[in-house]
């Protein structure tokens, strides 16, 4: 996946940076890591620690699908 953009009102505070987390992903691409759905919006979790200079695995987002782009999908399995 492809972060193409970030919801509007992501915040950062003292302790998290969110928003700058998220910015930063803005044009990168990731690995979907797992899904989910809530309120019937689907969810989508990227490890996204290179975005800190860090192992991917130590930061991850949730972010709606609307904001990717898939990119490079897996091959279908024929029967």
């Amino acid at each position: 996946m492809i972060v193409e953009s970030v919801p509007d009102d992501l915040r950062d505070d003292d302790e998290m940076r969110t928003k700058e987390l998220f910015l930063g992903c803005v044009g990168r691409k990731f690995e979907v890591i797992s899904t989910t759905i809530v309120s019937g919006e689907h969810l989508l979790e990227l490890e996204v620690g290179e975005v800190f200079g860090e192992p991917a695995f130590m930061h991850s987002i949730w972010i709606e699908e609307r904001h990717v782009t898939v990119i490079d999908p897996p091959e279908q399995i024929s029967n």
